[in-house]
C-alpha cells in the first residue's frame, strides 16, 4: 500500500550593523488511522529551515492491524537550499523496507542541475510512459516539495500551486487549493491552521494500463501550522481517500526550537528552548 525554502540576509556594512536571521527547527510525530479507528502506524517529521538552506528528515513505519498485511519502514532524509523563497533540492535518500524487501534510494541536483540517482536494486519497469530527464531535473524529491509548501503557506498564507515532484520511479504533481484558516488546538499545538485541498494527480513513470484509475484520484486535504514569527508552517494533518476508505494522518507531538542566527561572527547566537509539550486536546 502506497503512503508512503524564504532566503533574504542583508547586511549593513557601512554601518556594521549585524543583521539577524531566523531559523527554525521543528521535531513532530503522527499517527495514522483508517476510518479514524483503526490504527495504521506512526511517522515521525524533523525539519530544520535556515533563513538560505533546510533539511528534513522522516520515518514511517506501519502498525496495528496494517502491518499484519504489509511490514512497511521508511527512513527518508533531504537537504537543500532557499533561494528568493523558492525551495532547490540538492539531495535526497530513502532506505525502503517493505515485505520483507528493501530498495534504497539516493538522488543528487548538482548547482548546475545535473541530476544523478543510484537506486538498488534498480526498477525493472519504468512505467508507460516513463520519467524524462526534464522531469528529473526540474521536479522536487517528496520531501523538497512539502518543504516548499511548508515554506510558501508561511509566506503567502494561500494554498497555491502545483508542486512537481519525482521519487525516482514515478513523477507526480502535488497541487494546492481552497484555503480556510481554522483554530487547531491537538497533538501539542495550540493556534491557527490554514486548511487546503491537495490533489494528487500522476503523470508519467505509472502503469499506463490503470489510466482510468490514474484520472479519477480523489482530492485529500493538508493542514499546515501557521506558527508565529515562524519561516515554515509545516504540516499537522493529512486526510487521503484512498479505496479503502479516508486514511488520516494527526499529530501527536509537537517540538519548536528558534534561532536568531546572527550575520557577526563574532556575535553569540540565542536559542529559545522548545516549549513543554501541551496536552493534547480534543481532535478535530
Amino acid at each position: 500500500m502506497k503512503f508512503h525554502r524564504v532566503f533574504w540576509a542583508a547586511l549593513a556594512a557601512a554601518t556594521l550593523v549585524a543583521s539577524p536571521a531566523h531559523a527554525d527547527r521543528f521535531a513532530l510525530e503522527y499517527d495514522g488511522n483508517l476510518f479514524g479507528i483503526a490504527p495504521l502506524g506512526g511517522i515521525t517529521f524533523d525539519f530544520n529551515a535556515g533563513s538560505a538552506d533546510y533539511d528534513v528528515r522522516a520515518t514511517m513505519r506501519t502498525g496495528g492491524v496494517l502491518r499484519w498485511f504489509d511490514k512497511t519502514d521508511i527512513v527518508a532524509a533531504a537537504e537543500g537550499r532557499i533561494d528568493n523563497g523558492s525551495v532547490r533540492w540538492s539531495r535526497y535518500d530513502l532506505d525502503h523496507l517493505y515485505s520483507g524487501k528493501r530498495r534504497s534510494t539516493s538522488m543528487r541536483l548538482s548547482p548546475s542541475g545535473e541530476f544523478s540517482a543510484d537506486i538498488r536494486p534498480n526498477y525493472g519497469h519504468w512505467g508507460d510512459p516513463p520519467a524524462t530527464a526534464e522531469d528529473r531535473r526540474t521536479s522536487r524529491d517528496p520531501l523538497s516539495s512539502l518543504a516548499a509548501m511548508a515554506v510558501d503557506v508561511a509566506r503567502t498564507r494561500q494554498c497555491a500551486g502545483a508542486y512537481a515532484t519525482f521519487d525516482g520511479l514515478t513523477r507526480y504533481d502535488l497541487v494546492l487549493s481552497g484555503g480556510e484558516v481554522r483554530r487547531y488546538d491537538d497533538g501539542g499545538y495550540e493556534g491557527q491552521a490554514l486548511k487546503c485541498r491537495m490533489r494528487y494527480v500522476q503523470l508519467r513513470g505509472f502503469n499506463l494500463a490503470k489510466d482510468r484509475e490514474r484520472r479519477s484520484q480523489p482530492e485529500g486535504e493538508i493542514w499546515f501550522a501557521l506558527a508565529e514569527d515562524s519561516n515554515v508552517a509545516p504540516p499537522i494533518r493529512v486526510v487521503i481517500p484512498t479505496p479503502f476508505g479516508r486514511v488520516g494522518v494527526h499529530l501527536t507531538k509537537w517540538r519548536r526550537a528558534s534561532v536568531e542566527v546572527i550575520t557577526d561572527p563574532n556575535a553569540p547566537e540565542v536559542a529559545t528552548p522548545p516549549a513543554p509539550a501541551a496536552a493534547p486536546a480534543t481532535p478535530l
